[in-house]
């Protein structure tokens, strides 16, 4: 009956050891680690994009908007010439509620087809605008589609370059309607200040 015991947990022993080898995400488990810590980037800061979101959702709920969303630059790929391809990504955004993101949509865009929008972030003037006012192009037939009535926008600078912008957008008449610019002018300066602050640390990897 012995042999029979110390049979069974050498068996017991060998399959454990099959099982913990050739399946590492049980071996992960196992130790501890978690696949998805594992895999980001080591200059990934947790803080850094919490606090980033958190600064949205105060940006939306003060301006009473639809959408509070960072937009960033980034290059991708390159022409037939060799010149690289300049293109634009949504990092971040904070949604009130039953409104749709624009984080699927707005990925490795051309910065070519938003050079409207890019003139007004240029521009640096937190004013409301008005979708509808806006000269017909793809930027404002994509505004649209997502229901975009209105929206304000600053860019976001690191030292003197402009890596990409921090935006709000109103989505109904009412809403439009009840816009406080003063309040969100002052908002938006203010919030955007503190999110460059904040992925500068990022980009400094502090």
């Amino acid at each position: 009956m012995q042999d029979f015991y110390e049979l069974g947990a050498l068996i017991a022993a060998i399959l454990g050891g099959f099982v913990t080898y050739f399946f590492p995400s049980i071996r992960n488990k196992l130790s501890g680690e978690v696949k998805g810590d594992r895999d980001l980037p080591k200059s990934f800061n947790w803080d850094v994009h919490s606090n980033v979101h958190e600064l949205l959702t105060e940006l939306r709920i003060n301006t009473d908007s639809a959408r509070a969303q960072i937009i960033q630059f980034h290059n991708t790929g390159e022409f037939v010439d060799g010149i690289s391809m300049k293109k634009l990504t949504c990092t971040h955004e904070s949604l009130n509620s039953g409104v749709s993101g624009q984080g699927g949509l707005v990925k490795d865009q051309m910065i070519t087809m938003f050079l409207p929008l890019i003139n007004k972030v240029k521009d640096n003037d937190p004013k409301v605008y008005m979708v509808d006012e806006c000269p017909e192009s793809y930027c404002k037939q994509f505004a649209e589609s997502s229901s975009v009535m209105a929206f304000s926008v600053l860019p976001l600078r690191n030292s003197a370059w402009i890596i990409g912008y921090v935006m709000v957008q109103w989505c109904s008449m009412s809403k439009v309607d009840d816009i406080q610019e003063k309040k969100v002018i002052s908002s938006l300066e203010s919030i955007r200040d503190q999110i460059e602050v904040h992925l500068n640390r990022q980009n400094k990897k502090v």
